[in-house]
Parts: structure tokens; sequence; C-alpha cells
């Protein structure tokens, strides 16, 4: 017997649809993560920071194939579902040199505005600052 004045209720949940991606790089798979399919690039990389696979302040690049997820898209407007494989790039860091009058140069690191290394002891003004073609000095 049902009651006349009982409804059935549809039960939607607020919750938004998450789904399971692994991470890779050139090393092999760096994380596994759950994650919301309107996510973007700010929050894959943070959930990834958290997993400590990229370091704070580290620029980093992700694609599903030959797709790039960039700032303005969604992992699903590339195509990401579940159990979707997802490429890591991590890039060097963008580090700049600076010359002064003072004698010095010094190495900061464009990101965040830190100085690195001070490089002191030149007899006179120093003039300018280069990194080498291979970026090792």
């Amino acid at each position: 017997r049902v009651c006349r004045w009982c409804f059935p209720i549809e039960i939607h949940s607020s919750q938004p649809p998450m789904i399971r991606v692994a991470v890779l790089s050139l090393a092999g798979q760096v994380a596994s993560l759950t994650v919301e399919p309107s996510w973007g690039l700010s929050e894959v990389l943070a959930a990834l920071r958290e997993q400590h696979a990229v370091a704070s302040g580290a620029r980093a690049q992700i694609f599903h194939g030959p797709s790039q997820l960039l700032a303005r898209a969604s992992l699903a407007e590339i195509g990401v579902a579940e159990d979707s494989q997802l490429t890591l790039v991590v890039l060097p860091p963008c580090n700049v040199a600076t010359a002064s009058y003072d004698g010095t140069a010094k190495l900061w690191q464009a990101a965040s505005g830190e100085c690195l290394y001070t490089l002191e002891g030149h007899g006179g003004k120093v003039l300018s600052a280069v990194f080498s073609p291979d970026g090792k000095q």
C-alpha cells in the first residue's frame, strides 16, 4: 500500500564527481590523485605539492596525451576521465642575474623575487652578468 501523500524524492549530491588519475614523469609514476574534472592547472599542481611530487615554487606543466592543461582549461576539457594518465614536466627554475656598481652580482629567483646568492669580491663596478650557454655557470 502506498500513501497517496508520499512522493518520490530525488536526492542530488552537492559533492562534484571525483575521478582517479595517475601522474607520471620520465622517472615513472609520481602520484595518484583523486580530482574533480573541473579542476584546472592550479588545483592539480596544489594537489601534487601536497603529495611532495612537485617542489614549492617549481615551474611545472601537465599534459594528457598531446593536450596541455593550460591555466584557463579544466581536466574535463582536455579529455581527462577516470583512470587517465597525466604527464608531469618539471621545468628548471627561472633565475635572473643582476650586476651592480657596488661590486656585487646577485642571482635571484624570478618567481618569488628571493635573492639566492650574492657574489662579492670584485675589485670594481660589475657592469654585466650573464649565464653560460649550458646554464651551469
